[in-house]
């Protein structure tokens, strides 16, 4: 028998180990829940190799005791010959809970199940097995999603029809369940992905207000109230500078803080992504630190306020007074920062990086943005040289000429 250690690349950055066994034909995986970090983070090297060591460990272990691989796959043809959709959503969550998926989480792929269950006896097709799920199964699911279900706790919102991200989350889940199958040999394809673009969800564009380097200065030049108040300021200016997180400003430490070749440094792992952010401070960065009270290198840098609806008052009282009229908000910065970067002309990948952007693609909706702010800045300039003109425009009365200059 053939055993191998082999990785997988997680949404999140990191990396997860896994055995395969492979005999006469018949394949297996074992997940080892052994999970090792990106080659750049902090600590990364001492505790890939730990886990490694470990994944080496227990596949020693298999090679002397191997499973029985033939009666195995027996069995999970067996069981996907007779395994209904419905049944592999519970073995799904309850595979979900030994990984060790949040509550939040849990509860979540439990509503999506009793959704999928409704919808079945509503087709009268509650006993459908899982290998025969269909395209027309799946589009029939997500129309009832969209256009016949409703959550009577939200009626009076919308008429209780689902938001476009809860829907978007809501097919993330039916693929995750499929592709889950597919892992383990159960279905040979993913109906969700046979859906054409019109058949799936998708969230709509999202306005993000972001602030111009003048509204900015306006912002940080306000003269604070109250302590919480000035807190809330000088990390607001803070996260302008490195693009982090409220939720990494509220746990940044002094020991986060280091000195690299010569320039004090933040070095963190990022609580949403996972992934390390290493951002040199500038002067300006610096002078918004804010004075430290002790010698303890665990202490809080900012002891802000613990709820970001908190947060979010103090951010919209500064933003008035400094005579600022956008919805603003404390991630409005991170849209500020990528705006700047993407105006100096720098590259999307550079500032994927300092976003702490997983994936690109994910940057790339604010080079989206910023085409919108270009058609707006050329539209506003047409009006103004017609309105300014007294004389008739050379191009008044070129109907492809004016089409051109208002397609911009």
């Amino acid at each position: 028998m053939k055993i191998e250690i082999k990785e997988r690349k997680l949404t999140e950055g990191k990396r997860t180990l896994y055995l395969e066994y492979y005999e006469s034909g018949y394949r297996k995986r074992e997940n080892l829940h052994l999970y090792l970090l990106p080659d750049h983070a902090v600590g990364a090297a001492k505790h890939n190799r730990l886990t490694y060591n470990k994944a080496m460990e227990i596949r020693a272990e298999r090679i002397l005791t191997p499973p029985i691989l033939e009666k195995e796959n027996a069995k999970s043809e067996e069981q996907g010959n007779g395994l209904t959709w419905l049944q592999w959503c519970d073995d799904y969550i309850k595979w979900s809970v030994d990984c060790g998926n949040c509550k939040k989480m849990i509860g979540h792929k439990n509503v999506v199940r009793k959704r999928i269950a409704t919808y079945l006896r509503r087709v009268d097709k509650k006993d459908i097995l899982l290998k025969d799920v269909s395209k027309d199964e799946i589009c029939g699911l997500f129309d009832y999603m969209r256009n016949k279900y409703r959550n009577k706790r939200q009626i009076k919102t919308n008429g209780g029809r689902l938001a476009d991200y809860t829907l978007l989350l809501f097919e993330e889940t039916v693929k995750a369940i499929f592709n889950k199958a597919m892992r383990e040999g159960l279905v040979k394809f993913n109906p969700v992905h046979s859906l054409n673009k019109l058949e799936r969800f998708h969230a709509p564009d999202k306005h993000r207000e972001y602030l111009t380097p003048e509204e900015l200065t306006r912002f940080l030049a306000v003269e604070a109230e109250c302590e919480n108040e000035r807190t809330v300021q000088l990390a607001f200016g803070l996260s302008s500078m490195t693009a982090l997180r409220l939720g990494d400003m509220q746990h940044l430490r002094w020991c986060d803080i280091k000195t690299i070749d010569g320039v004090p440094t933040i070095s963190i792992i990022q609580r949403k992504t996972k992934r390390p952010a290493i951002i040199p401070l500038n002067e300006m960065a610096q002078s918004l630190l804010p004075p430290r009270t002790d010698d303890n290198p665990e202490s809080l840098v900012f002891h802000l306020v613990k709820k970001s609806d908190n947060v979010s008052k103090y951010v919209r009282r500064l933003k008035e007074k400094a005579g600022i009229e956008k919805d603003l908000t404390y991630h409005s910065l991170r849209h500020s920062k990528a705006m700047h970067l993407l105006q100096a002309g720098v590259n999307l990948v550079y500032i994927r990086d300092i976003l702490g952007h997983v994936n690109v693609q994910t940057t790339e909706i604010y080079a989206r943005a910023d085409s919108k702010v270009k058609r707006e800045a050329i539209e506003k300039a047409y009006i103004k040289v017609v309105q300014e003109v007294d004389t008739k425009p050379m191009w008044q009365g070129n109907e492809k000429l004016m089409d051109f200059l208002k397609s911009f």
